[in-house]
């Protein structure tokens, strides 16, 4: 969408000091856990002061998003009413708790190639990678959303059956090429929607057109909520960080150590870490996604070299692809033991799929990760790194072996083995 707006002095004044908050480090950048990894931002007094409505406030949400170069500014909030305060609704989350609710998502219009990940909530993955979605829940009741998304080319706004649908074009570094968002205002929620290159936009028109929301007690099938951790007695009109914190390497735990998640789920004691060349000591039965599993193998399992691109952010806030080297990939399988379990079979199966493996370097006694933002051959979404597990197998007494692809030279470094929602740290090597 173009915009001729001609903003005033005072205008930009007020945009500069946001855009300082938020910085680009806020935009949307890589992939992560059961994500990409974003922040959601509490500063509603100041970017509603500031924000160009682009399309019309709805009946009951206040919905901006307007376009400034590469960046994108998206806001969504509740218009406070006599009923704003209804305590009887409840609060949507992943892990539903003391009252709370988690939702599900009905997309009778999804295309028969595209199949839920295992490994994550709110993920589906088609015939190849190019073929994919994830979609989060921004819950209005808690908090409103005010987000940044760079490397934008250009905004749509798609009517699809009795939903709209928000559409972000991104550049062709991005891992996917449009952020969508979605407005329900009677369920004051927003949908926040990751497609990938392969998803043409009559297919996207037609995933959005009847998805429905349902509420359920069944985490195992709810969605993401990426603001249920801020709440109205948390809320401050500052910029909250919702990333991943960084932790001294004092703190990470050694394999023998049992570690207790901080929502007191589960103990977690890594038992063995065994290295391989060839995916062949799996059972075939207990790999999660075999379609990026033989990116990786020859026809007897073997793990082959290929064509790592990275991707390089610019101080200006674009991207462009790095020179390509070869690299294969070793083959990582952990055993551990979940134990002293605070939580129903479908939720620890989630705690377990959770784990990620990642490479890292120490600055100034920090754990800094290694980014994971490189695609093979140079081709958007087809994506060449994963801290996800790709096997996940129960053995018995509350075992688990899981499985990690990790890169040649990464292996030749610092690993560790995190989760995020559980606070858990542990050094792999």
């Amino acid at each position: 969408m173009e915009n001729n707006h001609v903003f005033s002095e005072s205008y930009e004044k007020r945009k500069k000091a946001v855009r300082a908050a938020l910085c680009h480090e806020s935009t949307v950048r890589k992939r992560d856990q059961s994500h990409i990894s974003v922040k959601i931002v509490a500063v509603v007094a100041i970017l509603s002061a500031l924000t160009l409505s682009v399309y019309a406030a709805i009946q009951w949400i206040d919905f901006h998003i307007e376009q400034d170069e590469n960046d994108v500014y998206v806001h969504a909030g509740i218009i406070q009413t006599e009923n704003s305060d209804d305590q009887s609704k409840p609060l949507r989350s992943w892990r539903a708790e003391n009252g709370e609710i988690s939702i599900q998502l009905k997309i009778p219009g999804m295309p028969s190639d595209m199949i839920e990940d295992k490994t994550a909530p709110g993920k589906w993955h088609g015939s190849d990678d190019s073929r994919a979605i994830t979609i989060n829940g921004i819950d209005l009741r808690r908090s409103a959303l005010n987000t940044v998304v760079g490397d934008a080319t250009e905004i749509k706004s798609l009517s699809a059956g009795d939903n709209s649908v928000y559409v972000i074009e991104k550049g062709e570094t991005s891992f996917y090429s449009r952020i969508a968002f979605i407005v329900f205002e009677e369920e004051e929620l927003v949908l926040m929607m990751w497609v990938g290159y392969g998803i043409t936009e009559t297919e996207l028109l037609n995933i959005v057109s009847d998805i429905t929301i349902e509420e359920t007690a069944d985490t195992s099938v709810a969605i993401p909520i990426m603001n249920e951790n801020i709440t109205a007695d948390n809320y401050i009109p500052e910029v909250v960080n919702l990333e991943k914190r960084h932790v001294l390497e004092s703190e990470l735990s050694e394999i023998g150590d049992s570690v207790r998640d901080v929502e007191d789920w589960y103990t977690v004691t890594v038992n063995d870490v065994s290295i391989y060349d060839s995916t062949a000591v799996l059972n075939p039965k207990y790999i999660l996604n075999k379609e990026k599993v033989d990116k990786f193998i020859d026809d007897s399992g073997k793990l082959i070299t290929y064509n790592r691109t990275p991707i390089i952010y610019n101080e200006d806030g674009t991207k462009e692809f790095g020179q390509s080297t070869q690299v294969a990939k070793k083959l990582y399988c952990i055993t551990l033991t979940m134990s002293d379990i605070n939580q129903n079979e479908e939720m620890i199966y989630a705690c377990v799929n959770g784990f990620h493996l990642h490479g890292y370097t120490v600055e100034n006694g920090e754990v800094k990760q290694i980014s994971d933002n490189s695609v093979i051959d140079a081709k958007p979404q087809n994506h060449a790194m994963t801290c996800e597990p790709i096997y996940r197998e129960y053995l018995c007494d509350g075992q688990y072996k899981v499985a990690y692809l990790v890169d040649e030279d990464i292996s030749e470094g610092n690993l560790v083995l995190s989760s995020y929602t559980g606070k858990v740290y542990i050094k792999i090597q």
